[in-house]
């Protein structure tokens, strides 16, 4: 796992709960109860209705008890009901449940059509524990915008049984008092958890992980962009802070991975300069230190300032060979990265590396680093070798004059070379396969520096080819051979057009239809459609399948049903918005005749569903079966970010069974690999943790199992379908890996196959030949001319026949958001006060007018802020100039030193070159200058 501080991004949405007038006096003195329903008197529902898919409603003895079915049962106050809506409001519910789920709370100050006022951002999840055990659960919508609350709703989850003993709500007299910006001195704590106040600091035990502290506090977003604290954790993986502003609705979240839970303090500092929620008036901050229950927790200090805080600390963010297949006599690398995330800077640090026996060093760097600033980074590198097979572990210390120690620690195990002679190319597969057909997702990212670099940080994810070269007939050879030898019959090509543009087509048409082994493994084509609206039309489809006729589906490898070639749509919601779903029929009726008119035997299409019910719509539409890409939330937590592999595992299983038992098409059988997608998205979606080979095999035997039943049924078709073979930023992959090598492949192998378990895998160390990777780019680069290629600058969407031509970057605009990227960088803003810009644009149909150019930038501290993946850029890093679209070269110089987000550490650039289509874009020179 990386050791490095990331933050993220997370709305928690508001929600709309329906309570009544009566008041109680059972609540602390230190709190007001404004509203209060209990359900004292038999048969009194207190105003709350049910839909239909609550049932058994009674009420007795002090307890309404109900049980819920499909995926939306609601209650609806209808009492008349108005409260003036505060900040400091909580919904309390006391309930038990008999199983876990995710409830909502609905709110509004309206009940305007549609949804009677109710809407989607306007509701509050919690999560349930079904125990069985009374809980009192204790909701923040922080509803302030609102006004005032006239509206409510409780939404259970299905498929539970419930029993409620009230609900109510509650004003925090606490909340009343407010603290300028600076130290927080008083915090409020919501949920189970002991406070203590010392004579410095606080001591917390969290006695359940969802309890936080609370404090109310009135800072300017844009003068104090930095959060920070100094604690102490006793265990536990990220820590949470919170936050809400004064207009919009919801506490907002930003998660701290990772926490270093060692006992030791440590200072934290988050940039919220990008956030996109961080403006306005800040009205309340808020820290879950730990998510573990039983946590110990001594927190030094909290603050929320204009610039970082507190005194140098020290951290290793990744440490790990840079060999994911290590072997005896074979010399390799040790590499790690040191960062400080203090606000002052570490003197004369220190590092000090520790090798278990057997294990010898060859070349040492200098141990002495003179400073490290705030986000400063340093990467040291020492060449090692083992005599002989060695397990152990590799220790490193790093000091500095003016901040304590810090360790780390990485597991190394060098194996001996197989006896196996060399080999000129890669050895011959031995394919093994059973009686269903197993298919894996592939995304053909990876043949680029740039695209491998946001995988560095997560050591324990390098492939066993190394950060390849993705489009080389070599490595596709490699994938096949692992692929066939664990019973793995076809590769999903994620494959990305939209009216005619496409991209990322090296790996299937560079590498395995070049590959020498390829007629060993199958292919199909997993249209990824995450198109813009408005982009669908009959005639696309009918563009599109002619397309892949010509160069796909007459393939002797292609993947068919019925001898129809499949392929997967990866979001039929796309086709439906854009053509409606009879118009969706209908394109599948042409497609399917264009294939027969071009003598194949039709089409067969496969829909990947979001959610179970969503079956009966994409048979009405056509498709031929349903399966999916991935579900990364279920069995999920509300307020959890994190939660582990098992419980998705549960999941899958829940909506295998949903699927069959509604749909009228039949399942391909769709399999999870994991979900980690914290290189590419920071940590704003969910993180799905504690996956191993052996929990994997658990979930592919689950999936065997379901085969099994229902394939004789003909409710599920005798294939599976793995997400993925090689899915890096998103953390769901099976290739071989540094982490657990071929366990995942080999679990496979053994539950869908029968043969042996005992066999060899090979690796290209173990036959002598070299690793096919890309070249690596200089992160400290400021200045791009273009003479020798595109010097890792890429084009992206709105953009085609992207291309370096005579020393200039050149490409034709096709939409309103033209995007260059630029490569990986480490430039510090201080000592840069300008970018500038050579470039020259072209209208085709010859006009001349004044266009808007843009110029975007990330930080080290904010690139992971984002709630969008690694394209995205926040609009709050972005300088916007005035471009000329004449024919004629213009020198355009940013002053990007003007905008208060340029700070800290750049790593990533961006250029939008003007708003219009049709334009000839051609760059000169990019350059940072001083």
């Amino acid at each position: 796992m990386r050791k490095v501080l990331s933050f993220a991004v997370v709305v928690t949405f508001a929600v709309t709960i329906l309570l009544s007038l009566s008041v109680s006096l059972l609540a602390p003195q230190s709190e007001r109860v404004l509203a209060q329903w209990q359900f004292e008197r038999n048969g009194d529902l207190q105003g709350w209705q049910p839909n239909s898919q609550v049932k058994d409603v009674k009420v007795a003895n002090g307890i309404l008890s109900f049980r819920t079915e499909g995926d939306d049962p609601i209650f609806f106050l209808e009492a008349p009901f108005e409260i003036p809506a505060s900040p400091w409001q909580v919904i309390e519910i006391r309930l038990k449940a008999d199983r876990d789920g995710v409830a909502e709370f609905f709110w509004s100050n309206t009940t305007e059509p549609p949804y009677g006022g109710f809407r989607p951002h306007k509701r509050t999840p919690f999560s349930v524990i079904g125990d069985g055990k009374w809980r009192t659960y204790r909701i923040l919508p922080f509803w302030h915008p609102e006004g005032k609350i006239i509206r409510l709703r409780f939404d259970p989850f299905g498929g539970a049984n419930f029993e409620v003993e009230f609900i109510r709500i509650v004003e925090l007299e606490t909340g009343r008092e407010t603290r300028d910006a600076g130290r927080i001195t008083e915090w409020l704590v919501i949920g189970d958890a002991n406070m203590k106040r010392e004579k410095e600091g606080w001591t917390v035990t969290m006695n359940e992980p969802n309890a936080l502290l609370l404090a109310p506090i009135s800072a300017d977003a844009e003068a104090n962009s930095f959060i920070s604290f100094h604690m102490a954790v006793s265990k536990g993986n990220y820590a949470t802070v919170y936050f809400a502003n004064e207009k919009e609705h919801g506490l907002k979240q930003v998660t701290v991975y990772p926490i270093v839970a060692d006992g030791k303090e440590y200072t934290y500092n988050l940039d919220m300069i990008v956030h996109q929620n961080w403006h306005g008036r800040i009205i309340a901050l808020g820290l879950r230190p730990s998510d573990e229950a039983g946590a110990i927790v001594r927190l030094n200090w909290f603050n929320v300032e204009s610039k970082p805080s507190g005194s140098p600390s020290l951290r290793v963010i990744n440490f790990a060979l840079d060999d994911a297949s290590p072997r005896v006599g074979v010399p390799t690398s040790l590499v790690a990265t040191i960062t400080n995330s203090g606000g002052e800077t570490a003197r004369n640090v220190k590092v000090r590396l520790v090798l278990p026996k057997g294990i010898d060093l060859k070349v040492e760097p200098s141990s002495r680093i003179e400073s490290l600033e705030f986000e400063d980074e340093v990467t040291l590198q020492w060449q090692v070798v083992a005599q002989r097979p060695t397990k152990g572990e590799a220790i490193l210390d790093v000091v500095a004059d003016n901040a304590p120690k810090t360790t780390a620690k990485v597991p190394l195990n060098f194996l001996p070379r197989p006896f196996i002679p060399k080999s000129d190319y890669v050895p011959k597969p031995n394919p093994v396969r059973g009686k269903y057909e197993v298919g894996v997702y592939y995304f053909p990212g990876w043949h680029s520096f740039s695209s491998w670099f946001y995988i560095f940080r997560f050591p324990e994810r390098k492939p066993f080819l190394g950060w390849y070269r993705e489009g080389d007939p070599e490595v596709a050879d490699w994938h096949i051979k692992w692929a066939v030898e664990h019973g793995i019959t076809f590769f999903a090509y994620d494959w990305y057009w939209e009216r005619g543009a496409r991209k990322l087509e090296h790996a299937l048409h560079n590498g395995y239809m070049k590959a020498r082994y390829r007629n060993l493994l199958k292919f199909c084509l997993l249209w990824a459609n995450h198109n813009q609206p408005k982009t669908s039309s009959l005639e696309d489809c009918i563009t599109v399948t002619r397309f892949w006729i010509e160069h796909y589906f007459r393939q002797p490898e292609y993947l068919t049903i019925d001898g129809k070639p499949v392929v997967f749509i990866f979001q039929p919601s796309r086709l439906t918005e854009d053509l409606g779903g009879e118009g969706v029929r209908k394109a599948f009726d042409v497609m399917r005749q264009e294939c027969l008119n071009h003598g194949l035997k039709g089409l067969y299409l496969v829909a990947c569903l979001r959610y179970p019910d969503e079956a009966k719509l994409r048979a009405q539409e056509g498709y031929d079966a349903v399966s999916a890409y991935t579900w990364t939330n279920l069995g999920r937590r509300a307020l959890d970010l994190w939660a582990p592999y098992d419980s998705l595992l549960e999941g899958y299983r829940n909506y295998w069974q949903q699927i069959v038992k509604v749909s009228q098409i039949p399942l391909i059988l769709p399999i999870n690999g994991g979900w980690d997608p914290r290189p590419w998205y920071g940590d704003v979606h969910s993180v799905r943790f504690g996956r191993t080979p052996q929990k994997f095999r658990q979930h592919l035997q689950d999936a065997k199992a379901f085969l099994d039943k229902f394939v004789p049924k003909g409710e599920a078709l005798p294939i599976a379908i793995i997400e993925a073979w090689n899915e890096w930023g998103e953390g769901s992959y099976i290739e071989p890996h540094a982490e657990f090598g071929f366990g995942y492949l080999d679990a496979v192998r053994e539950v869908f196959t029968d043969a042996s378990k005992e066999h060899i895998d090979l690796t290209p160390v173990d036959v002598g030949l070299a690793l096919k990777e890309v070249e690596r780019l200089p992160i400290h680069k400021n200045s791009w001319e273009f003479e020798e290629g595109d010097e890792g600058w890429r084009g992206w969407v709105h953009l085609r026949d992207v291309r370096v031509e005579n020393g200039r970057l050149i490409g034709e605009t096709t939409g309103y958001d033209p995007i260059f990227f630029g490569p990986p960088v480490r430039i510090r803003a201080s000592q840069f006060r300008f970018v500038i810009v050579k470039m020259r644009l072209q209208s085709k149909d010859g006009k001349v007018f004044p266009d808007k150019g843009q110029l975007f930038w990330k930080t080290l501290a904010t690139s992971l802020q984002l709630p969008a993946n690694i394209y995205a850029f926040s609009p709050r890093a972005a300088f916007t100039f005035t471009v000329q679209v004449d024919g004629q070269w213009h020198e355009y110089r940013l002053p990007v030193h003007e905008s208060k987000s340029w700070r800290g550490i750049i790593n990533s650039l961006r250029i939008d070159p003007c708003t219009n289509a049709n334009v000839l874009v051609e760059v000169d020179y990019i350059k940072v200058a001083p």
